[in-house]
C-alpha cells in the first residue's frame, strides 16, 4: 500500500477507439487493414489514415487520435515521479472505457507496435491476456465511476483526494504556488488531475460538476504532453518541499 501522496492523471474523453462498425467497409479502412493483415473490425481509428471517413468538420478534426494516448503513456511511464511510485495513469475514452496501466509497464516507443498492442487490448480486455495483466480495459466506466474508484482507494489508504479539472477557461493559477496550497502542509493529499485527451473541441464529460476546482495553467493553448510534463514536475516539487 502506498502511504505518501500520489498524483493521478486521467486523460479524459480520449479519442481512442476501434474503427466504428459503420466504417468497416470504407476503402480507407479496408486498404489499411489489408496492408497490416488485420480485420477492419480490429484496427484503431487513426485520423492520419482514416481522415476521409468523417464529413463533419469537427469530427474530422477531433476523432482518431491514438497518438495522444501514446505520448501520454510514454511520458508518464518514463518519468522520475513514476519511478518513485508517486504517479498513476488512467485513460478514459470517448466510449466510456477505462484503461489502467501498471506503473512497471515497459511501453513500446514504436508507434506501430503501440497500435498493435492496443488493438489487442480492445480485443481481449487485457494485455497480456493471461496471468497478471499490465494493461486492462473495462467498459461502462464514465468519468464519475472512475473518480469514485480512485477516491475510494485514496480514502481507504488514509489520504484525501482532490480533483482538479484543467481547462483554458478555468481560474488561472501558477502550479508551483498552487499545489503547495492544496497540500496545505498535509502530506496525505492525493491530487487527481483531469486532462483533455483530444486535440480539438470541448470536454464531453462534465468537468465542472466533478472537480473541486477547474483551473488553467497557461494563457496559451498547450499540447497534452506539455500540460502533463508541467503537472508531474510541479507535483514532484510540491511533495519535496
Amino acid at each position: 500500500m502506498i502511504t505518501g501522496p500520489v498524483l493521478h492523471l486521467i486523460l479524459v474523453d480520449s479519442e481512442l477507439e476501434i474503427v466504428p462498425k459503420r466504417y468497416w467497409s470504407h476503402p480507407a479502412v479496408v486498404t489499411n487493414s489489408r496492408k497490416r493483415g488485420r480485420k477492419s473490425s480490429r484496427v484503431l481509428l487513426d485520423s492520419s489514415l482514416h481522415h476521409s471517413l468523417f464529413k463533419d468538420p469537427q469530427e474530422k478534426k477531433r476523432r482518431g487520435r491514438p497518438d495522444i494516448v501514446h505520448q501520454f503513456l510514454l511520458l508518464g511511464l518514463d518519468s522520475m515521479i513514476n519511478n518513485e511510485r508517486l504517479l498513476k495513469l488512467y485513460v478514459h475514452t470517448r466510449n466510456d472505457e477505462l484503461i489502467k496501466i501498471d506503473p512497471s509497464t515497459r511501453f513500446p516507443k514504436n508507434y506501430n507496435r503501440y497500435s498493435g498492442l492496443f488493438e489487442e487490448l480492445f480485443r481481449a480486455g487485457a494485455v497480456p491476456s493471461k496471468g497478471n495483466p499490465l494493461i486492462t480495459l473495462k467498459g461502462g466506466m464514465d468519468l464519475p465511476s472512475i473518480l469514485g474508484q480512485i477516491k475510494n482507494t485514496s480514502v481507504n489508504e488514509g489520504r484525501k483526494p482532490i480533483v482538479i479539472g484543467l481547462n483554458q477557461g478555468g481560474n488561472r493559477v501558477d502550479l508551483l504556488e498552487h499545489l503547495p496550497k492544496i497540500h496545505g502542509g498535509d502530506g496525505n493529499v492525493d491530487v487527481i488531475f483531469l486532462i483533455g485527451g483530444f486535440a480539438h473541441g470541448n470536454f464531453r464529460s462534465d468537468l465542472d460538476s466533478l472537480s473541486n476546482e477547474v483551473v488553467s495553467i497557461s494563457d496559451d493553448l498547450l499540447k497534452v504532453w506539455a500540460v502533463q510534463m508541467d503537472l508531474m514536475v510541479c507535483f514532484h516539487h510540491s511533495v519535496n518541499l
